[in-house]
């Protein structure tokens, strides 16, 4: 499985929590461009996934998150090998 990102315009990181999650969506160069929080529920799930779509095709934004399972990672990547999931602090093991 490769890492490389391609030509990505859109990144995007979710912090996960029991009840609401916080998202923020960067730009190529790195500059924020959105952030915002959904709740954990259903309808939280369907406004992230809706306010995702503005960025583009799914297959082409990179999303971290500090998850690897879970009904929001499988809407998310699908059950395809892609994005990040896992525990930030574990990143620096990837250095």
């Amino acid at each position: 499985m490769s890492l490389a990102l391609g030509e990505a315009l859109f990144f995007v990181g979710i912090d996960w929590a029991a009840a609401e999650h916080a998202v923020c969506v960067m730009n190529e160069a790195g500059k924020i461009v959105s952030e915002f929080s959904v709740g954990h529920s259903a309808d939280g799930i369907a406004q992230l996934v809706h306010r995702l779509a503005r960025y583009g095709d799914p297959e082409l934004v990179p999303v971290a998150i500090e998850r690897p399972n879970g009904r929001l990672v499988d809407l998310l990547f699908g059950g395809r090998a892609c994005g990040r999931a896992g525990k930030p602090e574990r990143d620096q093991d990837l250095a």
